[in-house]
């Protein structure tokens, strides 16, 4: 099989398993269950993913990790406009919001690394990174911020607040069916973001802010 075909028979197996693991939860949805509703042999899917933490995780990662689709140039490869970037974070962000149940997997996928520790726990705190590192440089294609460590926490507060959504939108303190709500959220970080580096546009006044 190419690699062409190879791709997609993971991505069969990914969506399978977000549609198990919705319906059953992590501890009772089986491989046997996930490689039947992908219409493939389970050892299809350990050929893929050594076992169910690993699957699990992949399968999360996928449908929530919106930086990965996150890009600065357009289709002929030209940086996008300052206008075109923000609307294209703003998209992802409310795309991600959009995602009802794989909100609750993200929430269980995380107690569930915070409470097992091990190679998973290092393996979701390098991709944090990476997403933290993706928007930070979205951010300074989107608003012109160029003080790496300003751009990084900014990144990191938009990572942490959406995670925080995931979790009320898991209790049942936010409606998913909440527009309103939605489109606040993206305006509120399209709208803050350069009031906010209006005040702090030299980097010797950001750092000293820091340390007071």
């Amino acid at each position: 099989m190419n690699s062409n075909g190879q791709n997609q028979r993971k991505q069969r197996i990914l969506d399978a398993a977000i549609s198990v693991f919705i319906e059953k939860g992590f501890e009772e949805a089986s491989m046997r269950e996930i490689s039947s509703a992908a219409g493939l042999t389970t050892g299809a899917i350990y050929h893929h993913f050594k076992n169910k933490d690993e699957l699990f995780y992949h399968a999360v990662k996928e449908a929530m990790y919106f930086a990965q689709k996150l890009s600065e140039k357009d289709e002929s490869s030209n940086v996008k406009s300052n206008k075109d970037m923000l609307k294209e974070i703003s998209n992802k962000v409310m795309e991600r919001m959009s995602k009802v149940d794989e909100q609750r997997l993200l929430v269980l996928l995380i107690g569930y690394v915070i409470s097992k520790g091990g190679t998973l726990s290092e393996v979701l705190k390098k991709d944090y990174n990476e997403i933290i590192n993706k928007v930070a440089d979205m951010y300074f294609y989107a608003f012109g911020i160029e003080n790496e460590e300003c751009k990084k926490i900014l990144a990191s507060i938009l990572v942490a607040a959406l995670d925080g959504v995931a979790m009320q939108y898991s209790l049942g303190v936010l409606k998913q069916e909440d527009q309103k709500f939605k489109d606040t959220f993206v305006d509120f970080f399209a709208q803050s973001i350069p009031a906010f580096m209006r005040n702090y546009t030299a980097e010797p006044v950001f750092e000293s802010k820091l340390k007071e």
